[in-house]
């Protein structure tokens, strides 16, 4: 699976620098907008309940579940369309198209069915499956990207990615075709009750951790302009490129391998931990050390003008996504030990730190303030965060 992830991200990274030297920073902008409202919206509408395909033991219950959420997805997206439409009209109608907005609900299903399809597949440790679909993904988009470059000079970059999300949910149901069968409701109500935790806690956890990250393009767009939002977005897309690479691969297997390890051997998940996070840091590090020397000359040779702030925002940002580097590929370690609270409290957290971020931004009329305190006070967050994890998995090691 690392394998495949690594191939498709190589391509995508690669592809992307010439995809930003021919659409610019308005079109990414434009992607941003989009990325951000069916990101949002994937994270509402499954309400979190694909994690139990991963968790739950018994087989039977685990393929109503996943047909059950087929039936949730579309129901609860629509309701989420509903509640974002005022924030659109206030904020964005008039610079976006109403086309995107429309994309991005339709996204946000493909999103979460494609998720669903790849919790199923790692229950049953189908890992090939979910790699070439990762590889297919980023196929389809870059040479969508290309083509629809001549024609939508501003909006390729949407139209591909919807084509290509829209592709892959194709492939994966195909894959999973033979599983798609109708529901026990009884079977779905009793498993209901035993994923509280599940619905009050990870779900608002990580729709305000997605909102907190999410928003911050669609944001600056709102209060800044559409090119800033672009290069935020380039540099986020740049820097974490790595950090994607290892969290798609590990988290997933990560999350199989923890469920399974709380109940045998709590002290190799402690020690499995810890290596995944040191080879996570010392990735990040250098590739982070090498893309704020040597590769921002290079980027600013290629890109050429049209990218203000690129430079800043890159060494600003580091801080933030080397941080995040200690906890994103462990972070099903919250659903495996319950700590779902824990959650919740953090990114609540977050949120108000991107609040007080763009505040003063706001005030202060410059969105490098803005940059500045959502690297620092975020990036100190998220290593707090692995920290208190690390001494709870510790702690039950030893009990």
């Amino acid at each position: 699976m690392f394998k495949g992830t690594l191939i498709a991200q190589i391509i995508a990274v690669i592809s992307s620098l010439f995809i930003a030297k021919i659409y610019g920073s308005e079109a990414y902008g434009i992607l941003s907008i989009f990325v951000g409202f069916s990101s949002i919206m994937s994270v509402f509408n499954s309400l979190q309940l694909d994690n139990y395909i991963v968790t739950c033991k018994d087989k039977l219950t685990r393929h109503h579940w996943f047909n059950f959420l087929f039936m949730l997805i579309p129901i609860m997206t629509i309701i989420g369309a509903l509640v974002f439409l005022p924030f659109y009209v206030i904020f964005f109608d008039g610079g976006i198209d109403f086309n995107v907005l429309i994309l991005s609900v339709l996204s946000a299903i493909l999103l979460s069915y494609n998720k669903t399809h790849e919790f199923f597949l790692t229950s049953q440790n189908n890992f090939p499956s979910i790699s070439f679909a990762k590889i297919l993904l980023v196929l389809i988009n870059v040479f969508f990207q290309f083509a629809f470059y001549v024609r939508f000079s501003v909006y390729g970059l949407v139209y591909s990615s919807f084509i290509s999300l829209v592709i892959v949910t194709l492939y994966f149901s195909f894959k999973n075709k033979k599983h798609f069968n109708a529901i026990n409701i009884k079977i779905i109500k009793s498993n209901l009750s035993a994923n509280k935790s599940i619905m009050t806690y990870l779900l608002p956890s990580r729709f305000i951790n997605n909102l907190a990250s999410q928003s911050i393009p669609l944001f600056i767009f709102a209060f800044f302009s559409l090119k800033d939002a672009g290069v935020y977005f380039f540099c986020q897309k740049v820097l974490t490129m790595p950090l994607f690479i290892i969290s798609s691969s590990i988290s997933t297997v990560y999350f199989e391998k923890a469920s399974s390890l709380m109940n045998t051997s709590k002290k190799e998940l402690f020690n499995t931990t810890k290596r995944i996070i040191r080879f996570n840091v010392l990735t990040m590090f250098l590739f982070l050390a090498l893309m704020n020397t040597l590769g921002i000359y290079l980027l600013e040779m290629f890109l050429m003008d049209n990218w203000v702030n690129l430079r800043l925002y890159l060494l600003v940002l580091s801080f933030l996504v080397l941080s995040r580097s200690t906890f994103s590929p462990i972070s099903d370690i919250i659903v495996v030990l319950d700590k779902n609270n824990v959650s919740l409290l953090f990114n609540a957290i977050l949120l108000i730190i991107n609040s007080i971020a763009f505040y003063i931004g706001f005030v202060m009329n410059d969105l490098t303030y803005t940059i500045y305190v959502l690297s620092s006070f975020g990036g100190i967050g998220y290593l707090l965060l692995t920290i208190y994890f690390l001494k709870i998995i510790k702690k039950q090691s030893y009990s």
